[in-house]
């Protein structure tokens, strides 16, 4: 069996668990499309028999409508800086102990997949790169 057919015979099983599935499927292709129009259609109609937890993220999508609608339209997203953010505080929290700053930048920069040229008055001018 392939894999689509071992989802579509689980899904089948269960008419709410198969109701939560097209739902999602439905929201997910909209949010592909960036479809902000059809996304909240989806949202907004009564989707009967659907679970309670999948109520209560839909009920947080409505909230956020604003923002994901947002979200949707432009296509420029802060996704990449909260990435950088996220691995710098993951490299300090298990990288402690760096008695020169310099050493910590390296590391950091390193690790992030980037090239940068330094000018440090100790060691001299050298770039940073890997890849």
């Amino acid at each position: 069996m392939r894999e689509c057919d071992v989802v579509h015979y689980l899904v089948g099983l269960d008419p709410e668990l198969q109701e939560t599935y097209d739902l999602y499927q439905n929201l997910m292709h909209a949010l592909k499309n960036r479809n902000p129009d059809r996304f909240f259609r989806i949202c907004r109609t009564e989707a009967k028999g659907i679970s309670g937890f999948m109520k209560k993220s839909v009920k947080t999508l409505l909230k956020y409508e604003t923002y994901i609608r947002n979200a949707m339209h432009y296509q420029w997203s802060n996704g990449v800086i909260e990435g950088t953010n996220n691995l710098v505080k993951v490299i300090k929290r298990i990288a402690f102990g760096y008695r020169s700053f310099v050493s910590f930048k390296v590391r950091i920069l390193l690790i992030a997949n980037t090239m940068v040229r330094f000018n440090n008055k100790r060691h001299g001018t050298f770039f940073c790169t890997m890849s």
